[in-house]
C-alpha cells in the first residue's frame, strides 16, 4: 500500500509538470508529464490489486 500511495504522489507531480508545460509552452515538459501520469496511474492501480492467494469456495 505504501508503494501505491507513493505512485499516487508521483502521478500528482506528473499532473503538475503537464500543466506547467502547457502554460509555459514547454512541449518536452508536458510530454514527460503525461508519461509520468500514465505510468503513475498504472502503478497505483496495479499495486492496489490483491495478489495474495485466493480461497476456492
Amino acid at each position: 500500500m505504501f508503494i501505491a500511495s507513493l505512485a499516487a504522489f508521483v502521478t500528482l507531480g506528473g499532473v503538475f509538470a503537464t500543466i506547467h508545460g502547457l502554460l509555459f509552452s514547454l512541449p518536452e515538459v508536458s510530454r514527460y508529464g503525461v508519461a509520468v501520469v500514465l505510468a503513475g496511474a498504472t502503478c497505483t492501480a496495479t499495486m492496489l490489486i490483491p495478489w495474495g492467494s485466493h480461497d476456492a469456495s
